[in-house]
């Protein structure tokens, strides 16, 4: 590999356990600047020797040497770890060198200024970005460990375009020496910095809690609609008088190049490193088939029928990178791969040996608003062919409860039913439905005497269908 300096992220907090204070301090080689050597012909492994040194001028107060070793690894990955020195009181020079194991002329020198200062009173630590975190259930515990959970850091403080959440952690010290009411208020801040002190509220959230000498606070924030730039995390402690008693603040940053990107800015450049580019015309065209129950009303229909007969490869991958971006600009692989999971299942339920599952009707209406909560299924109605009716009992896409759909299959063709009626705002609505239903074998019994507005057939002690519609 050719590498770059060994790329180091460092950022640290001041904790403390009832005894005394410590430094934690959090690690992260990025895997691109430290070189691997195969273990085998399936994976590979990295390596760097960590010094770290805590000093009070030329007095070493804290020090650890040691080896950071990966595990074997089908790719290359980052190389994480956390360490904790007990530090007294003071002000110290933190001092962190790493070097390739494998290149040792590829080291990295870190230095900074570090304050430890944890009295008996009121005190909130660093805030710890978090990439990911869980529950830590193994019966050893996880060298990321802490408080019951495997915490990854974020030393870099930067979530690139795939992160979908934003979660931290913190500490609280002696809240029980300055607050007299059974709670207080743990409140965290997201705002982005406009420059020029300018800033705009993002998100704001609150946890209530107990006095206590430690205490940690973690809490978890969605920021899949955050669009790039900086922003600033603050983390405020109050009193139910909504009185201030002592904050953080953390600047950290956000990439979200796809988020409500106009289709001008779409070109090949955009696509070449995406997904979309290792499928081929097969691939293409079965993905692009799957979505056109979805695809949104306008020119987009007529625009995807175009490039299916032209056979454009270039214009397949555009438009399918194009539509999944629009759906997660997080993560559009990920939805791409959960849309092609569910084409698969609605092709083989519903097949009709002339197209895919879904480009049938039922198919369609699977793909777009999910599989039905209820459905019943009628072959032995004598008057009518086999039909079946679907039933949602909550319908967020029109904000409707109790929503049926009724398909039949006139044709009695394989399983390629057609939909009938349906009480979804924007779908098939048809008043005569039960007389369509009936009509081969039962046309003249309508309730009435005017076959024109006729809507409904005669009651009949095996005619079932408008029961099952209106009561199941």
């Amino acid at each position: 590999m050719q590498l770059n300096a060994l790329d180091l992220g460092v950022s640290y907090a001041v904790m403390a356990t009832p005894e005394e204070p410590y430094l934690e301090i959090y690690l992260e080689i990025a895997p691109g600047s430290i070189s691997w050597e195969r273990v085998d012909s399936l994976t590979m492994k990295a390596g760097a020797e960590l010094l770290i040194l805590v000093k009070k001028g030329e007095e070493i107060v804290a020090f650890d040497k040691y080896q950071l070793n990966s595990p074997a690894l089908p790719f290359p990955n980052v190389l994480l770890d956390v360490r904790r020195l007990a530090v007294p009181n003071g002000n110290y020079t933190l001092e962190i060198k790493a070097t390739d194991l494998l290149v040792p002329g590829n080291f990295v020198e870190y230095t900074k200024p570090v304050t430890v200062n944890i009295q008996p009173s009121l005190y909130l630590s660093e805030i710890h970005l978090l990439r990911a975190y869980a529950k830590d259930t193994s019966q050893i515990k996880h060298p990321l460990h802490k408080n019951g959970y495997v915490l990854e850091p974020l030393p870099f403080n930067f979530y690139e375009k795939s992160a979908t959440k934003l979660a931290f952690y913190t500490e609280i010290y002696y809240t029980s020496t300055v607050v007299t009411d059974p709670t207080y208020f743990f409140r965290y801040i997201i705002e982005k910095d406009l420059g020029n002190d300018q800033f705009q509220l993002v998100s704001v959230g609150n946890l209530k809690k107990k006095p206590s000498i430690i205490d940690a606070g973690m809490a978890e924030v969605g920021i899949s609609d955050m669009e790039t730039g900086n922003y600033v995390l603050t983390v405020e402690l109050r009193n139910k008088r909504n009185e201030l008693l002592t904050s953080r603040k953390l600047a950290f940053q956000r990439s979200n190049p796809y988020l409500n990107l106009p289709d001008s800015t779409f070109n090949a450049e955009s696509i070449k490193s995406q997904f979309v580019k290792e499928l081929d015309e097969k691939a293409l065209v079965y993905s692009l088939k799957a979505i056109s129950p979805l695809v949104n009303m306008g020119d987009d229909p007529e625009e995807l029928k175009n490039i299916l007969k032209k056979g454009d490869l270039d214009a397949m991958r555009f438009f399918l990178f194009r539509y999944f971006v629009k759906i997660d600009p997080n993560n559009p692989e990920i939805a791409w791969r959960k849309h092609v999971e569910t084409a698969n299942v609605v092709d083989k339920l519903f097949h009709s040996g002339f197209r895919y599952g879904f480009e049938t009707d039922r198919g369609r209406t699977y793909m777009k608003y999910g599989k039905p909560d209820d459905l019943i299924h009628v072959e032995d109605d004598p008057a009518a062919p086999p039909y079946e009716i679907w039933v949602y009992y909550n319908f967020p896409k029109t904000v409707q409860r109790n929503v049926k759909f009724l398909f039949y299959n006139p044709s009695l063709a394989g399983e390629d039913y057609i939909m009938l009626h349906s009480t979804a705002r924007g779908e098939i609505n048809n008043p005569k439905w039960e007389i369509t239903l009936y009509k081969r074998n039962a046309q003249n019994e309508f309730d009435g005497d005017n076959p024109v507005d006729a809507d409904r057939m005669q009651r009949n002690v095996n005619r079932n269908a408008r029961v099952y519609f209106e009561d199941f």
